[in-house]
This record gives C-alpha cells, structure tokens and sequence, in this order.
C-alpha cells in the first residue's frame, strides 16, 4: 500500500522554487538583523550568524541530496 505518491515534474519545481524563495527571504531578514545590531553598536550577535550558517548548510545540504537522489532515480528506470 503506497500512502505517498512520486511527484511529478511539475510538483517538484514548485516545491523547489518555494524553498529557495523562504530561504532568499530568511537569509535578507537575518541580515538585516545583524547589520541593524551593529550599527547600533551594541555587541555582535551570534544569534542571526549562526541559524544563517545552519541554514546554509541544510538548503545545501538537501539540496545536493535532492539531487542526486533524483537522477539516480531516473538512472533506474
């Protein structure tokens, strides 16, 4: 019995095309974030550079995963 059904093309390009629009947008308010504590001259924060470089590395992470998993897919058909 098959609860989820393979996405198609189409599917996966929405998907795909949203994830890089919440991460553009994460990345520019967490920026924005850490330039307004600097010029307020208040202590650098870790805070915004850190979920930043974690982001980072899950969006290119599952990105690459993604990937490769999708043209191994195509490879076996």
């Amino acid at each position: 019995m098959v609860f989820f059904k393979k996405a198609d093309e189409m599917e996966m390009e929405i998907n795909f095309k949203s994830m890089r629009l919440s991460w553009v947008f994460e990345n520019v308010a967490l920026l924005i974030w850490l330039i307004v504590d600097s010029v307020k001259g208040e202590y650098f924060s870790f805070i915004p550079l850190t979920i930043i470089s974690v982001q980072n590395i899950i969006f290119f992470g599952s990105k690459l995963y993604m990937t490769r998993k999708m043209s191994r897919d195509g490879d076996e058909k």
